[in-house]
Parts: structure tokens; sequence; C-alpha cells
């Protein structure tokens, strides 16, 4: 055995065998049944389970039944990406025409706010466009979110004012960011549904000097219709 392979990562491979194993199972599967197929320790495998849970990819019904989820399928995809485009692209260009303001698409990838789409406004003074881009993830409404569900993201020397900022959006379930990442703008995001290190999530950005509560009242509404069709956003739920 090599010494490459000596150091590779075995609670990774445990939990990839039991992906696959709770995948082939499609009308679910005991925890019992796990604990023979694995041949680990029911408290190994209910860690694992919850660390799988927490990221979106399993869930277990009332029966004590163990699935992989819908975000389970769509992380297998060959380019999620296109998917979100697919599927949210519509909706935001309606937003954006009605608001007069930028929308952006975004999901985890890796440690970083990765943007996959954005629709800009018709209007001569408008927010930087973020594609291709890269800031730092507490700085970002969308980066705030995902904190909440990944803490091990949270950078080591947060101030207690930020992380008591992260429980207030973690219970409203939405974020804001002031100029945080860049000078002179203001975005609200929300998640585009359950909270997961996998699941989308959506920002409007304005000029800061065409922000309002009043503008803010009004894409709270927009995206509020939307939700009836494209979720429901947790935030309508």
């Amino acid at each position: 055995m090599s010494k490459e392979t000596r150091q590779l990562a075995t609670s990774l491979f445990k939990a990839l065998d039991l992906l696959t194993a709770i995948a082939s199972r499609g009308n679910g599967i005991s925890i019992q049944e796990l604990v023979s197929i694995m041949s680990l320790p029911r408290t190994s495998l209910l860690r694992l389970l919850d660390s799988l849970a927490h990221y979106g990819l399993v869930e277990r019904d009332d029966q004590r039944q163990y699935y992989v989820t819908d975000a389970f399928h769509e992380w297998r995809r060959r380019d999620p990406d296109q998917h979100l485009r697919d599927r949210f692209a519509p909706m935001m260009r309606r937003v954006t025409d009605e608001l007069g303001e930028m929308t952006t698409l975004g999901r985890l990838a890796g440690r970083v706010i990765k943007h996959v789409h954005c629709e800009e406004p018709d209007r001569r003074v408008r927010v930087t466009n973020p594609m291709g881009r890269r800031f730092r993830i507490e700085t970002l409404a969308m980066g705030k979110l995902v904190l909440t569900v990944r803490p091990d993201l949270i950078p080591g020397d947060a101030s207690q004012k930020f992380l008591g900022e992260l429980e207030e959006i973690r219970e409203r379930g939405f974020a804001m960011n002031f100029a945080e990442s860049e000078e002179a703008i203001v975005a609200w995001g929300i998640w585009l549904g359950e909270p997961s290190p996998l699941t989308p999530l959506m920002a409007i950005t304005w000029p800061d000097f065409r922000f309002s509560q009043e503008s803010l009242d009004q894409a709270r509404e927009l995206l509020r219709k939307e939700s009836s069709d494209l979720g429901p956003f947790p935030l309508f739920a």
C-alpha cells in the first residue's frame, strides 16, 4: 500500500459508502439495515448520518427510514449551474425588470460563494456584475446565510458582534450586506430552498443611494409572489 493510499480520508470513504447504500434503496433504509450493510457501530453511523443530513444530502421520515434527498440528485448532476440557471433565470429577469435592480444567483463552491448567474437592469447607474469575481464569504449577504449552516467556515477572528448577526440571520432567514463587500452597494440575500450547504441563494443588489426600506419591501413582495411557483422559499413558507 502506498503512502498516498494510507493517507486517504477514511471517514470520507465511509460517508460516500453510506450515501451509496442509501441511494440504492429507493424505498428507504433503516439504521439497523445500515449497521448490517456498513459493518460499523450504530453510534458512528448516526454521526455520519447527522453530518449528511446537515449537508442536505440525507433525510429521515417518520418511520425512521433514511433517504437521499433531491439535493443529493442535484449534487450528482454533471452541470448543476446550468440546471440552476434554467430554473431561476426567468424569475430573476422578472424581478430585475420590475424592481430595476441587479439579481444574482449563487451557491457554495468549496469555501467560497460562486456567482452562477446575474441579471442586470437597463439603467445607466448600476452595481458592477460580480460574475467571476471573488469576495470574502463573510462580507456577502449570500455568504452570511451560508455561514449559518457551515459554522466551520466562519473566520477565526470573527467578532462577537458578527456572531450575533449570524444568529439573527439564522432566525429571520435573510441577510444584508451594507457596503461590506464593495463600497456604496447594499445587498439582500435569501435562500431558494431549505437552508443547507447545497441550497442555491439569491441576492438583490442596489447602489446605496437607491436603496430604501420601500425598495426592500417591494423586493420582498416580488419574491413572495415568485415563491408560490418556484418555492416555497423558506422566508415565505
